[in-house]
């Protein structure tokens, strides 16, 4: 088996066998959540559904038409009022291609952001959606829908008797991360730009950690100590939580940064390694040094010697 293939045979999670529940977190407040959520770390993407007096905003489409139908369906088992808006917080596959399994009078709301990468991008994204997820989980039958209404602050929805907030507080994952805010029920759910409580990191596609960082740290301060976060693809988790996220990146940054101060020295960095790696110095050994070669017995005299040796050497008469 290839690396490749491995890797397409080992999706984050099976979109085929993902079961939705709902839980009632305040009356008329609904999180979607995947039924093995309470046992695991990280689970399939969450979503939810806030019922007004008139109508009904839904959160996130999920993966595929599937998904989105088990969605619907929860949300018809708590009302028959007509789901008005439909909100994504991000462009990822897993949060809008449920999209077009919406009814037609439903209005789509998304960053100018994501709605861009939606138009220009999808069939790009939905490759590499069924890389990442696999084939034959429903991904080859979605169709791009992307917003009828795009926010890049702030919007307040009325549904009748209760009033939602879809705010952009900053870059966090992708440049057009959505949070729905629910003020009376004190609930916020905030897609991707939180995985999950701890141990889960965050997730940093495109990098950018310091603006993830000041958004994370806006979103906390946000919040009134008591709300409930849903993250992305995790249990419920309190305003408190989003601190090891923002305790990771920051030491994160930190020793990122100090290595990179350190290579930008190289110079005194290579002398020091030089004098570390230095062999001590040999003190010469008196004794020890090479004698100098012999003359070699085969060396011929100089010619001016050679007339006496042969006198020297020669037999009296």
């Amino acid at each position: 088996m290839t690396q490749k293939d491995e890797h397409e045979a080992t999706p984050p999670w099976d979109a085929a066998s993902v079961n939705l529940m709902s839980k009632e977190m305040a009356p008329g407040v609904f999180a979607v959540m995947p039924d093995d959520v309470f046992t695991k770390d990280h689970v399939a993407t969450t979503a939810g559904f806030v019922i007004g007096e008139r109508s009904v905003l839904v959160v996130e489409a999920m993966l595929n038409g599937d998904l989105a139908s088990q969605l619907i369906g929860l949300v018809r088992r708590e009302s028959s009022k007509p789901i008005r808006f439909l909100v994504n917080a991000s462009y990822h596959g897993d949060h809008a291609y449920g999209n077009y399994v919406f009814p037609d009078s439903t209005v789509v709301i998304q960053h100018p952001a994501t709605k861009r990468y939606m138009d220009e991008k999808f069939e790009d994204d939905r490759r590499f959606m069924l890389g990442l997820m696999g084939k034959g989980k429903g991904i080859e039958r979605v169709q791009s829908r992307s917003a009828d209404i795009t926010v890049s602050d702030m919007i307040s929805v009325d549904l009748g008797g209760r009033t939602v907030e879809i705010r952009h507080f900053g870059f966090a994952q992708t440049p057009g991360d959505l949070v729905i805010w629910t003020p009376d029920a004190k609930v916020l759910w905030v897609g991707n730009m939180i995985q999950a409580p701890s141990p889960a990191l965050p997730w940093l596609l495109e990098g950018r950690h310091r603006e993830t960082i000041e958004t994370l740290t806006k979103v906390r301060d946000f919040l009134p100590k008591d709300a409930t976060i849903i993250p992305g693809h995790g249990r419920p988790m309190r305003p408190a939580d989003i601190d090891f996220p923002i305790r990771y990146l920051r030491e994160l940054d930190t020793a990122v940064s100090a290595a990179i101060a350190e290579v930008a020295e190289p110079r005194p960095v290579a002398a020091r390694l030089r004098r570390e790696n230095r062999s001590p110095r040999r003190r010469r050994n008196p004794a020890r040094r090479p004698k100098r070669p012999a003359l070699r017995k085969s060396r011929a005299l100089p010619a001016k010697l050679a007339p006496r040796s042969v006198r020297l050497n020669r037999r009296p008469s």
